[in-house]
């Protein structure tokens, strides 16, 4: 399934803003100046939008979230420090708000299912499923990229923003270290655990088991 283009997506008219860095948007934004937020959402805008339909896979989700990050982005902008870094705090922001919908989600439909039948809800949150995938393989079909996307979706929450980040944003560990605010070891475990859970739950599957076969090694 291929995200649909986000409608917000063109650019605006070009103009001086379109000259600064993002540290100088970012410090703009912090004074007031919305066409300083208009460049950065030319600049981030569809970036922002495909990272949050890929964790939702809802159009209408990644709209809303995508504007609540906007919005997020220029009420924090005179805390934000211009150090370079404009990229890490980009992906700390929109990823806290993504997997905090997620948790919120999971949260309300473990009540549900409490309520509906406690003894069998009872120790399943956040269980990841067992998953395949080794996000290093190129994805060749549609079918194929399907299953790792729904894979990721039955790993526990911090696994999958680790593997989310670098497997298809391609942040650097020490990148992802930052966004997520843990050690640089921990990183490490995290995707460690990921790419084994990953490719135990495709290797249940029919697409999984060929995508191993074709492209993996051991992993």
């Amino acid at each position: 399934m291929t995200p649909p283009l986000s409608r917000s997506g063109s650019r605006a008219r070009r103009g001086p803003a379109d000259r600064c860095s993002d540290d100088d948007l970012m410090v703009r934004c912090g004074r007031g100046h919305t066409a300083a937020l208009t460049e950065l959402m030319a600049r981030y805008q569809n970036a922002a939008y495909r990272y949050a339909w890929r964790i939702f896979r809802d159009h209408h989700t990644a709209e809303d979230i995508t504007q609540e990050f906007f919005v997020k982005l220029f009420r924090n902008a005179a805390r934000y420090q211009p150090r370079g870094h404009f990229t890490t705090f980009f992906y700390r922001v929109l990823a806290n708000l993504c997997f905090d919908a997620l948790r919120k989600r999971k949260r309300r439909k473990h009540v549900q299912a409490i309520q509906m039948d406690p003894i069998e809800a009872e120790g399943t949150e956040l269980e990841p499923l067992s998953r395949d995938d080794n996000p290093d393989a190129p994805l060749r079909s549609q079918e194929a990229k399907d299953a790792v996307h729904s894979s990721l979706a039955g790993l526990p929450l911090h696994v999958r923003e680790a593997l989310e980040l670098r497997e298809f944003e391609g942040l650097r560990y020490r990148e992802i270290a930052e966004v997520m605010d843990i050690s640089l070891n921990e990183v490490k475990v995290l995707l460690h655990r990921g790419r084994k859970l990953l490719a135990r739950a495709l290797a249940r599957t029919s697409v999984g088991r060929d995508m191993i076969g074709r492209d993996w090694g051991s992993a």
